[in-house]
């Protein structure tokens, strides 16, 4: 049975909401990042068991025209970035390469140095390529290297035991139907985990009603593997999928810290 982890990149509607109904959320950290301290005050204030997602902010790279060129740097950014995580107690780390580290490139070996780093401190590591990389390309080189590459499960082919599905709401999917999230929810099925990260349009009401619907199916799947006759329980939530507050995301940070600069 597949284990769900449904959020938002970012949180897509007022915190304290956000986590009575989502229990994952994808961060992008920006150059001008808040502190350790702050962070892990705010993993302190989260609901036990809420995972978190980190976006490793561009300046791992430095110049996106010519990536990971200065070791130094990139090892200083790096270490910044993953004493970030730890304090939010982020279990994936997401990398998104700029369009030079292509096939065969001088830098997707660097890449490829820095993600071994990134393999010994986060659970997860997750890369979604830009540029000339077609998506089978791309997970043949890393599986070879215990990458994650993110997918859309309604486009591309599921496969491993882990994926990380980004729903950007592009082309005919600008709106997730009820059976488009049933269909996401049945190419999911066979995987071990599943982190789905919705960064549409719609991205609050799309998660809650996707996670209600999981909920639902594999709770019915684990009754009926026990011959139970449990009709499930939709009191309180039956308006989910119906009313979003979409485009009124909360501040990520929005605390008092005074040293939020120094990260």
């Amino acid at each position: 049975m597949t284990s769900f982890f449904v959020g938002c990149a970012g949180f897509a509607s007022q915190r304290a909401r956000y986590v009575t109904k989502l229990g994952f959320v994808e961060f992008d950290f920006r150059a001008q990042a808040p502190s350790p301290k702050t962070l892990a005050a705010m993993r302190k204030a989260m609901p036990e068991g809420f995972v978190f997602s980190v976006v490793a902010p561009s300046t791992v790279f430095g110049d996106p025209s010519w990536p990971l060129k200065d070791p130094v740097k990139v090892q200083s950014e790096f270490d910044r970035f993953a004493n970030l995580a730890d304090a939010l107690g982020a279990r994936v780390m997401v990398f998104r390469t700029p369009m030079a580290i292509s096939p065969g490139s001088v830098a997707l070996k660097r890449f490829e140095a820095l993600v071994a780093r990134a393999r010994r401190v986060a659970d997860v590591v997750v890369w979604e390529p830009a540029g000339l990389w077609q998506y089978d390309e791309a997970r043949a080189w890393a599986d070879a290297r215990g990458l994650v590459v993110a997918c859309d499960p309604l486009h591309d082919e599921v496969a491993g035991e882990v994926v990380y599905a980004k729903m950007r709401g592009l082309g005919a999917d600008t709106v997730y139907t009820m059976a488009r999230l049933e269909d996401l929810a049945t190419k999911l099925e066979a995987v071990g985990t599943a982190y789905v990260v919705f960064h549409s349009a719609n991205a609050w009401r799309e998660a809650v009603g996707f996670r209600k619907l999981a909920d639902e199916v594999f709770a019915a799947s684990a009754a009926a593997g026990d011959e139970g006759d449990d009709e499930g329980d939709d009191e309180g939530d039956d308006d989910d999928f119906e009313d979003g507050e979409d485009g009124e995301e909360d501040d990520d940070f929005d605390d008092d810290d005074s040293d939020e600069d120094e990260a």
